[in-house]
């Protein structure tokens, strides 16, 4: 059967979502309560649309909004704040229901970001229908494609309210890859990263890259004068319900 243009969700995923075993899925199923597809393998696809029909929820649009800055300086001249209002503007535009706002101050490469891995579990429950972002790099920026499609084996769509990215800085691309070096030098060396990172620092300088700070060129909140930021991690807060 040729798949429409639409999401489907494996079996044990939909049972996880309507709270009952796989073999009450198939038995209803059989009794025609809910239908599926097979995929090329042989196994039952269920239309997500469906599902949220079956669970009494809006179709599409639960949403949960993510906000993130690099650096503490963009953190503390209200910069993620305003990125944060502007994506709610969005949605309230649009009358989306958003159920959870989550935002904060990290690496776009870091690892440990505690609001992206609680937005991450919101979607893998069930609880969400699209995430709203500002542009793809604020989720990630290495690997946002793997993201998108984690978010999409779960029904959920990744919405960025800028479809095309703006024009970034060579500082910006440099300060990344100072990220990514510093996290690895660390792990490899220990204590003796700090002279290795002092060294990819004065190199930096030596490309004219000092005071060229944070974000897109034309991002109205990009950080004109911070340095760069190297922690995997990051301060967050999770808004909770509006």
């Amino acid at each position: 059967m040729v798949m429409k243009d639409t999401q489907y969700l494996p079996i044990g995923k939909v049972a996880k979502m309507l709270g009952l075993s796989v073999q009450t899925i198939r038995r209803w199923e059989k009794a025609g309560k809910i239908h599926s597809i097979r995929s090329p393998g042989n196994h039952r696809l269920f239309d997500v649309e469906e599902v949220r029909r079956l669970l009494g929820k809006p179709s599409g649009d639960r949403t949960a909004i993510y906000a993130r800055v690099s650096s503490a300086k963009q953190k503390a001249d209200s910069n993620l704040q305003r990125q944060r209002e502007r994506l709610e503007r969005y949605a309230e535009e649009r009358e989306y229901d958003v159920v959870r706002v989550f935002s904060e101050q990290a690496s776009g490469v870091g690892e440990n970001r505690k609001q992206l891995a609680a937005l991450l579990k919101l979607a893998e429950d069930g609880e969400i229908d699209r995430v709203l972002i500002e542009y793809p790099d604020r989720l990630a920026r290495f690997g946002y494609r793997y993201l998108e499609r984690f978010f999409e084996s779960h029904g959920v769509t990744v919405e960025s309210t800028h479809k095309t990215e703006p024009k970034t800085s060579q500082q910006e691309l440099v300060e990344d890859l100072l990220t990514i070096i510093t996290v690895f030098s660390a792990r490899m060396y220990g204590k003796r990263s700090q002279e290795f990172r002092k060294k990819i620092g004065q190199a930096m300088k030596e490309m004219g890259g000092e005071g060229t700070g944070h974000g897109h060129q034309d991002d109205p909140d990009r950080d004109s004068q911070g340095g760069p930021s190297v922690q995997e991690g990051g301060a967050g807060e999770d808004q909770g319900h509006l």
